[in-house]
């Protein structure tokens, strides 16, 4: 029969069985399936086919706007030059491996490994319609690249931070939630009045602030690990009422003197000077600019959360208390974190070690010790 392909176009399909209601059933599938405007893509699709339509009626309508911008974007600056003419169900891993090992060439490792895992995730769609794909070729194909979790300040850096940016930015309140509580840049611009309770000190993380097609909007999370309810800060009731007298003053002031005043409808705890909902870009140049004055090094948005999880780890806070305080959907996350922050301490530990082997008296009067304790028993 002929079936409606993701382009737009019509081709020729068989169905297969061993017996003759298994083939007629597939059959009616097919049958049902096109006349429900469903495309039914066929074995000599190619990937530069595939990815328009996993895009558009996978990805897009079941991962969030980041989410598909991200994906979009690998597959048009990587994925499609290098092997979109292939056909999907022919790619090898060889060939697939050449290209991933060409692309980490040109651009770097860690791009290459992002563009297998977005490959991956469309062959895996790919694999649950009837096009005969029976395996993941990206799967089997693996590209080194080293983990940079990114730089993290430590505890005096961060209050050096946060005392310049108390008296260069009135955006001080924000960047206390990013240090304090770990929270991510999209969640501190999406904020709202709504989601603080200041008199009993408890914030809820309810949505983030993205930039997408329809323009930038406040989203759901990714999960709801994320929407945990956190304590707040004794040091930050005080900045987050201000930021309130100010933004009542501020509109208070465009009214009476003519100037544009946006009313924002949903309530956002940092907005602009005209009343729009602070956005991350504006944020990031608040905290290059602070960062500059004070002579500090690179740091960005991330960096703050991850100083976050960092000083947790050396005040000893367990793996499973910082996954919360930070709302990471893995534990793995977190222990990526643990175990880089805890590199001087196992240095120490093994200096320790070391001294220990190297004094002999002290290991036969741990081991005169340890028979004493036998045989007392």
């Amino acid at each position: 029969m002929y079936v409606p392909q993701p382009d737009g176009t019509v081709k020729r399909k068989f169905a297969y069985g061993k017996s003759f209601d298994e083939c007629d059933g597939k059959r009616r599938e097919l049958l049902d399936r096109a006349n429900d405007g469903i495309p039914t893509p066929t074995r000599d699709m190619t990937l530069g086919q595939w990815f328009d339509y996993w895009l558009e009626v996978i990805v897009k309508p079941d991962l969030s706007p980041g989410s598909y911008r991200a994906y979009e974007q690998t597959v048009r600056n990587h994925l499609r030059p290098r092997i979109g003419s292939k056909v999907m169900v022919k790619l090898g891993i060889k060939e697939l491996r050449g290209a991933m090992q060409r692309l980490a060439e040109e651009k770097t490792a860690k791009t290459a490994r992002h563009a297998v895992r977005v490959l991956s995730a469309a062959l895996t769609a790919a694999m649950v319609e009837d096009i005969g794909l029976t395996r993941n070729v990206a799967k089997l194909v693996h590209v080194r690249a080293a983990t940079d979790s990114g730089k993290s300040w430590d505890a005096v850096t961060v209050l050096r931070f946060l005392a310049a940016a108390r008296r260069l930015t009135v955006y001080y309140p924000a960047f206390l939630l990013l240090c304090l509580l770990g929270l991510r840049r999209a969640e501190v611009c999406g904020l709202r009045w709504d989601d603080i309770d200041l008199d009993n000190r408890v914030l809820w993380i309810e949505q983030q602030r993205q930039r997408t097609s329809a323009g930038t909007i406040d989203v759901d999370l990714k999960s709801e690990t994320s929407k945990a309810p956190l304590p707040l800060p004794a040091q930050c009731i005080a900045p987050l009422r201000w930021t309130r007298m100010r933004t009542a003053w501020l509109r208070e002031r465009a009214i009476s003197r003519g100037r544009p005043w946006f009313d924002d409808p949903q309530g956002h705890v940092f907005v602009t000077r005209t009343g729009r909902p602070l956005l991350a870009e504006n944020l990031y140049l608040t905290l290059q600019r602070v960062i500059e004055a004070e002579g500090l090094g690179k740091m960005n948005l991330k960096g703050l959360r991850k100083s976050c999880g960092t000083l947790l780890v050396h005040l000893k806070v367990h793996p499973r208390v910082i996954k919360a305080i930070l709302r990471h959907s893995r534990i793995a996350t977190t222990l990526d974190i643990y175990a880089e922050a805890l590199d001087p301490d196992v240095i120490a530990a093994v200096g320790q070690l070391d001294r220990l082997l190297r004094q002999p008296a002290r290991i036969r009067q741990l081991e005169a010790a340890r028979s004493d304790s036998e045989a007392a028993g």
